[in-house]
């Protein structure tokens, strides 16, 4: 595939099944579509990449998909012997049992058809998520590791096999929404952070630093901003959309932490050590922790990146897809964006602040490269959630192969259909909080454990 210039796109890391390389299954005739359940916490009311990652099941794959929005004893009262493949969904943490059972474990693993699981944030709980992929006999790890890094963590695994995905692709929706001329936008540079544990390392470290220093530099050079990273401040929904398409640029940096902790004692040291020497403040400004440097010395010197989990972040995708200048610091973005064609690189150290500031001060320059990664990144197939599921749908027919097929019952399905019912909400990003979880808090919202939301959320607003 080529983009507007003629250029070929750079190949997307684990996206390497063309439609003629395809698994196929070898039984005589037109087999039927597996029956797939999705397992998963659907959730609308928090960040719309992950209901979008979902969705995407239910839109583009090619069998007959079932999605199951349960946390705890997920398998409860569900017959699995009626699908031929059971997926355990990123939003649930196969290695904690209080988001999969030590009963729906056990289920999973008497289970005969194919297994798969989709894990993120893999740096937490290693072991024992590598514990439960073996005692569940998953055949199939959908991970954001490369082929060398995955087989250094799951290559332990018997019979499991790794496939890498990005954490998130381009939402169609966004694709759709009209630009906002440049002049009308309110902010120059906008940015929502999250503070992360010092044992992330460096890459964690860098979520809040871009804002810190930009913010700090920003009235220098005559840049308007709206910059935070409390949790406070975060965004979802229609307001996250409104927030991107009302300014000029975003900040971004790639995705992942840089310590791998493999038996968690790296995070509770760490952890405990910070919350039982920091001195608190009723002004939480004057509060006093421990310093970064401090922690890293202590407690994981020497243990970032010894394995390689950056990647480009869904965010990046969103800023594309609604026509944001992206702004970030430069790293490989999983071989999607090209500096300067898609992106302004700004030096983690910010020396070339006023080289950004004279892009930002030149629309036909900031118009420039967000047409080019428009039309080369949120317009390309290849980085669809389409592609991710065309990749998952011929690994899972691989994994099927050779195994019993659940008996088609319609009287089944519909049962499981009435017991666990479940409503795709087509476009996450035009969701308005209060008003999703007034309809959540509803009857059908305390069958998937979500009426407790709308309390809590009266209480943050």
């Amino acid at each position: 595939m080529k983009d507007t210039h003629g250029r070929p796109h750079p190949p997307l890391p684990g996206h390497d099944t063309s439609p003629d390389e395809r698994v196929k299954d070898p039984s005589a005739g037109e087999p039927r579509p597996l029956r797939i359940l999705v397992a998963c916490n659907y959730d609308p009311a928090n960040a719309a990449t992950v209901c979008d990652h979902i969705n995407a099941f239910v839109r583009y794959s090619r069998h007959e998909v079932r999605v199951l929005s349960r946390v705890g004893e997920i398998f409860d009262g569900v017959k699995l012997s009626a699908f031929d493949a059971v997926v355990i969904h990123y939003s649930l943490f196969l290695a904690m049992e209080s988001f999969v059972g030590p009963r729906s474990r056990r289920a999973l693993a008497a289970f005969r058809g194919a297994k798969a699981v989709f894990i993120q944030d893999e740096y937490r709980f290693v072991n024992a998520t590598l514990d439960a992929l073996q005692a569940c006999g998953v055949d199939w790890v959908f991970t954001c590791l490369g082929p060398t890094e995955a087989e250094r963590v799951y290559g332990g695994v018997n019979g499991l096999r790794t496939q890498q995905v990005l954490t998130g692709y381009v939402p169609h929706w966004l694709t759709h929404y009209p630009p906002l001329p440049l002049s009308a936008r309110k902010t120059m540079v906008g940015y929502r952070g999250r503070t992360y544990p010092a044992w992330h390392g460096e890459q964690g470290r860098e979520k809040i630093q871009i804002g810190k220093l930009f913010k700090r530099d920003a009235p220098r050079f005559g840049i308007s901003t709206d910059i935070a990273w409390s949790e406070r401040s975060r965004l979802y929904g229609r307001d996250w959309v409104t927030f991107i398409r009302n300014c000029q640029a975003v900040l971004a940096v790639e995705s992942g932490a840089s310590v791998f902790d493999f038996d968690g004692d790296v995070a509770a040291r760490t952890e405990s050590f910070a919350a039982l020497v920091e001195r608190p403040h009723p002004i939480p400004a004057l509060a006093k922790k421990p310093s970064y440097e401090m922690l890293r010395d202590r407690f994981f010197a020497g243990r970032e990146d010894q394995i390689d989990i950056a990647q480009i972040s869904p965010r990046v995708f969103e800023a594309i897809a609604l026509r944001t200048l992206v702004i970030a610091y430069p790293g490989r973005y999983s071989g999607v964006l090209e500096p300067w064609r898609h992106y302004v690189p700004l030096d983690k150290d910010h020396g070339n602040m006023a080289e950004v500031a004279a892009i930002l001060r030149d629309p036909e320059r900031v118009a420039e490269i967000i047409t080019n990664a428009y039309a080369e990144i949120a317009l390309n197939p290849a980085y669809g959630y389409g592609a991710m599921i065309d990749v998952f749908d011929a690994r899972i027919t691989e994994a099927a192969v050779g195994r019993p097929r659940a008996a088609v019952d319609d009287r089944t399905d519909a049962k499981f259909r009435r017991a666990f019912p479940f409503r795709l909400v087509d476009n996450p990003h035009d969701v308005q909080r209060p008003r999703l979880i007034r309809r959540l808090a509803g009857a059908a919202g305390r069958r998937l454990g979500l009426g407790h939301l709308a309390g809590r959320l009266r209480r943050r607003r």
